[in-house]
């Protein structure tokens, strides 16, 4: 596999320097880092305009589900763009669209709603929370991401300095981390305390009012930490006991990602409220809100223009979702990631220890979280610079990952091949070995 970057990154630095004469500010660290100028890109590889091949294991953080140019996505989407590309109207690829979903999405949760963004979506799932149940108090997770816009942000814990003051009625706590269980407990001997834990923080911090209880099945910004089996089946008994809902955020880790077509399926668990993006659109910004035809009914959720948006349902986005909801079953991509994300783990999670950096290699299906450490026993992370020397080591061998906190992710294309996948892996363990020396 003849991949990586040489020296001459001349064209690359040019290229960056000239957008950001015009681009803000504020973009994401690996980006800045890489100054990664992407010219063409096919399945799970990208060639950079100094003509470098580079494996994309990052995948804009899980959105690039089926590939990049999948021959099927680019020859639906140029037709669609050729006939009716914009307006929210009924169209055939808004009823395609519909008959796709039915194949992925389970009863009662068979209604949809489209957006263009994922925080969109998440506010939308908190008006259609509030909506159901009358209330207006959210319970979210420490270490959880769910946007950047005020309610979003609100669930957000550790991402809101400078940002204050935040609306009333959010509250958070501790995650099923494992790893790093804030409670000094080891799994399963402590029979799931941090479910204790979120229902004591309601009990003392909620006025009576707590509209819904808002989880990542898998969290994707912590370094996709994957809680025990049992959790969200947990946090829905603790919903009910206070007459609130259970909305999952399954942004990153719907439509095949983890192994199955939404995260909940592992569990047999059924969620009042999933939202959903990043991956339904194969790499067209269109999200979602997903519920029962029940929840969707409630006023003011469901009066006119109280949900849409302008972009979500445009036909493009239709044909997006409609196409890549086919890839994934008819070729059963969810199946695929199963099988050969338990595969990458195994060949992994050696590195822990294996490789002095190396803190735990987790996942589920391709969403694969290796977290390092600058010290194994005190699990102190490792600093940001060590973060991104790691980051450009990688890069420099030719793998493209994504980052979150102290911790590297893998986000392959769900129809990766099995060999290239393979001797990635080779390749990020050789190189995470070699540079802890």
């Amino acid at each position: 596999m003849a991949i990586g970057l040489t020296a001459d990154r001349s064209r690359s630095d040019t290229h960056w320097a000239h957008e950001q004469e015009v681009i803000g500010p504020g973009l994401q660290a690996v980006m800045l880092w890489s100054k990664l100028c992407v010219e063409r890109a096919e399945g799970a590889m990208l060639t950079d305009v100094d003509r470098h091949d580079i494996v994309d294991f990052q995948g804009a953080g899980g959105v690039n589900s089926i590939g990049h140019a999948h021959p099927r996505y680019v020859a639906a989407l140029a037709a669609q763009l050729a006939t009716t590309p914009t307006g929210a109207f009924g169209s055939p690829a808004r009823l395609d669209m519909v008959n796709a979903l039915r194949r992925l999405l389970r009863a009662p949760l068979d209604r949809i709603q489209l957006y263009s963004g994922g925080t969109e979506a998440v506010e939308a799932g908190l008006r259609l929370a509030k909506s159901v149940t009358g209330k207006h108090e959210f319970l979210s997770f420490w270490g959880g991401f769910h946007g950047k816009t005020l309610g979003s942000l609100a669930l957000t814990s550790g991402a809101r300095k400078g940002l204050g003051p935040m609306p009333a009625g959010f509250f958070s706590a501790p995650y099923a981390n494992c790893y790093r269980c804030p409670l000094q407990l080891t799994s399963p001997s402590c029979g799931l305390a941090c479910v204790d834990a979120a229902r004591d923080v309601i009990k003392r911090e909620s006025t009576g009012a707590l509209a819904a209880i808002v989880v990542e099945p898998v969290q994707g910004r912590s370094g996709n930490v994957v809680p025990p089996d049992g959790y969200l089946a947990a946090l829905k008994e603790v919903a009910e006991e206070f007459d609130a809902l259970l909305v999952v955020d399954e942004m990153m880790t719907g439509f095949g990602r983890t192994g199955a077509a939404m995260a909940h399926h592992h569990e047999d668990v059924t969620p009042d409220i999933v939202t959903v993006g990043k991956g339904m659109g194969g790499g067209y910004p269109v999200t979602g809100v997903i519920s029962t035809a029940a929840h969707m009914a409630s006023a003011p959720f469901s009066e006119p223009s109280a949900s849409s948006s302008s972009f979500g349902a445009f036909p493009l986005a239709c044909r997006a979702v409609a196409t890549t909801a086919d890839v994934l079953v008819e070729e059963n991509l969810a199946e695929h990631a199963r099988k050969l994300g338990a595969e990458l783990l195994d060949l992994l999670r050696p590195l822990a220890d294996e490789a002095p950096l190396v803190g735990e290699v987790r996942g589920l299906g391709l969403a694969i979280g290796i977290e390092l450490v600058a010290d194994k026993a005190t699990k102190e992370p490792v600093s940001g610079e060590v973060l991104r020397e790691t980051f450009l080591a990688l890069l420099e061998a030719g793998v493209l990952v994504m980052t979150g906190g102290n911790t590297l992710r893998l986000y392959p294309p769900l129809n990766v091949d099995a060999d290239l996948a393979r001797e990635t892996v080779d390749v990020i363990g050789a190189t995470l070995t070699r540079g802890a020396r």
